[in-house]
């Protein structure tokens, strides 16, 4: 089976190791596999992989879209010597939807679009008439629940999202040593993002052991350095500039804040809890790994008091949150490992190749 992965650029910048893990698992499973990122991020990105990564044109006017289309081909044509011989062309990012589509048309393959957002279920609705092989695939239940519901005649298929498991979790809160909290998340729920972060000022204002890691575009969007300055906090603020580059460095912390309820799947937050992080994050029942009390301390109708709150308990009882950060390990190693994440993906790429299983 010959697949082609195509991501646009904030998916790429935001879920790299999701697409690495995706290239290389599915080679391992015996899967020809491509990918096509921008070619604004060919000099930029190494997805440290075998698989042939090429560049494709992603910026352009709607009528340009075929060229676009045809240039990516001749360079598929390139590698292969002959014309490409797609079966799926799998597309992550919403902005890269139309172009994949395209390209499956034109190849005679099936489209398989990831649903990473509930705000891309509308779109989806819009590919249901069409000479296109479509389908959509959802990282959670809760996003497949709105597709079903939602997208009458879509065909949905579940390949909830995975990362690999430490083989040792990272001790966190040790004795005697400044504390680590990560701000993390798009920010572009600014109100919450500002609770939380307000919530960590009012600690850090406090007590002189912990430092406070914000993700500093997220920071940017929110708008948040001018309460930093304002609690007197600057010297224990720190901005990280592009957090998948140092993803390593991020899930090293003790504590995730995570103030996102907008039902977008991240695996950053699923590394956080495969590493033994404590976790404090705004309800969301589209974010099946946010499990109250059992992988993360989870605020309903967040405010700063609640978010501050939470962080002291946490600090003040170390064993509180390397338990809970423990749980949360547990619970990845049952349901949210990549390897059942590719299993996934092999097994939705083989069943829409049957022909008894597709309804176009």
């Amino acid at each position: 089976m010959q697949t082609l992965v195509i991501a646009d650029s904030a998916f790429v910048l935001r879920e790299r190791s999701l697409i690495r893990r995706l290239l290389v698992g599915l080679t391992d499973e015996g899967l020809r596999v491509r990918c096509a990122i921008p070619s604004s991020l060919e000099g930029s990105v190494n997805l440290d992989v075998i698989t042939d990564v090429i560049g494709y044109e992603a910026r352009g006017m709607l009528l340009s879209r075929s060229a676009r289309v045809a240039s990516l081909l001749r360079k598929l044509r390139t590698l292969e010597g002959d014309e490409p011989k797609l079966d799926i062309v799998h597309v992550f990012g919403g902005s890269a939807w139309s172009f994949g589509v395209d390209v499956a048309r034109r190849t005679g393959a099936l489209a398989a679009l990831e649903v990473w957002r509930p705000g891309l279920v509308d779109r989806a609705k819009s590919f249901r008439s069409g000479d296109a092989r479509v389908a959509f695939f959802a990282p959670s239940p809760g996003i497949e629940r709105v597709l079903l519901r939602e997208g009458a005649g879509l065909l949905v298929r579940l390949t909830p999202w995975g990362v690999h498991l430490p083989r040792s979790p990272h001790v966190i809160l040790r004795p005697n040593r400044l504390a680590t909290v990560m701000l993390a998340g798009s920010g572009r729920n600014q109100a919450g993002f500002m609770d939380a972060f307000v919530g960590a000022c009012n600690v850090a204002a406090s007590r002189q052991d912990i430092m406070l890691f914000v993700d500093a575009d997220a920071a940017q969007r929110a708008g948040l350095w001018r309460h930093a300055r304002h609690m007197g906090v600057l010297d224990r603020v720190s901005l990280i500039d592009a957090t998948e580059d140092r993803r390593d460095l991020v899930v090293r912390a003790d504590i995730l804040l995570y103030p996102e309820s907008r039902g977008e799947q991240r695996t950053l937050i699923l590394d956080a809890m495969a590493g033994g992080m404590a976790i404090i994050a705004s309800d969301d029942p589209l974010v099946p790994s946010l499990i109250p009390d059992q992988t993360a301390r989870v605020l309903k109708h967040a405010s700063a008091e609640m978010w501050e709150g939470e962080l002291r308990r946490l600090l003040e009882h170390p064993d509180e949150a390397q338990t809970l950060g423990q749980s949360a390990r547990d619970r990845i190693r049952l349901d949210f490992r990549a390897t059942t994440h590719i299993r996934s993906v092999v097994e939705a790429y083989e069943w829409l190749n049957s022909p008894t299983a597709i309804p176009f």
